[in-house]
């Protein structure tokens, strides 16, 4: 017979109590230790400061894809004139309306255009806005373009720059595709549009994209490095 028979061992569960922890086999078994309020107020600290940086970046890129957005929107336009004109046998242009001449990061953004139909295949003495009017009634409501805060194409702290010298403050295409602006216009052969990420201004920095549109009406697009 065992030596260990009947001999009385001590109550695993008491001795646990004892030195202050749960009972063996209980959900509480392991030991916990309780964070004080100190280290509670870090935790909550550190996670403020982290989301904080995460929001910031997170408004700057949100407005350098609204800036592509409003670039991609303005080539769109002129491809999409450039086309009409062809498709017509009559003039279209890009009539540039207001423009950020300031560049004051402080202030609103700034840019509007409008997009016309001529009523000649040159020399066009009267603009239509888009759409084009039929019967006599007049509708231009998908030719107008506005980045104005509570404009239809509202793009917070992004803004056209101005524009240089163009005539008539406008891109003109003729029925051929190619554009019928002035040799004045021109810089090294194109037509040079920009927009620009205010934000990233207000902080030093530039950040715009380039639209050029050369003499044959084709328009190409250039994002600078931030």
């Amino acid at each position: 017979m065992s030596a260990h028979l009947g001999k009385k061992f001590p109550d695993r569960n008491a001795v646990d109590r004892a030195n202050g922890r749960f009972p063996t086999g209980t959900f509480f078994a392991y030991d916990r230790r309780a964070h004080s309020l100190v280290e509670l107020a870090i935790a909550v600290a550190v996670v403020a400061v982290l989301a904080g940086i995460g929001w910031g970046v997170f408004q700057d890129r949100f407005t350098t894809y609204r800036m592509l957005d409003v670039a991609r929107m303005l080539q769109s336009d002129l491809t999409t004139l450039r086309a009409l004109a062809i498709d017509t046998n009559r003039e279209a242009r890009v009539h540039f309306v207001e423009a950020d001449t300031a560049m004051d990061p402080d202030d609103a953004q700034h840019g509007a255009w409008e997009l016309q139909m001529g009523n000649r295949s040159s020399g066009s003495t009267e603009w239509d806005t888009l759409p084009i009017d039929v019967d006599g009634v007049v509708d231009s409501s998908e030719g107008e373009r506005s980045l104005e805060p509570d404009g239809p194409n509202e793009a917070r702290f992004v803004s056209l720059a101005t524009w240089g010298t163009l005539e008539d403050d406008s891109i003109r295409f003729t029925p051929r595709g190619w554009l019928g602006n002035g040799a004045g216009d021109y810089v090294d052969g194109e037509i040079v549009l920009k927009m620009v990420n205010k934000r990233a201004l207000g902080k030093g920095a530039t950040e715009e994209v380039t639209l050029r549109v050369a003499r044959s009406g084709l328009v190409r697009m250039e994002t600078s490095p931030r």
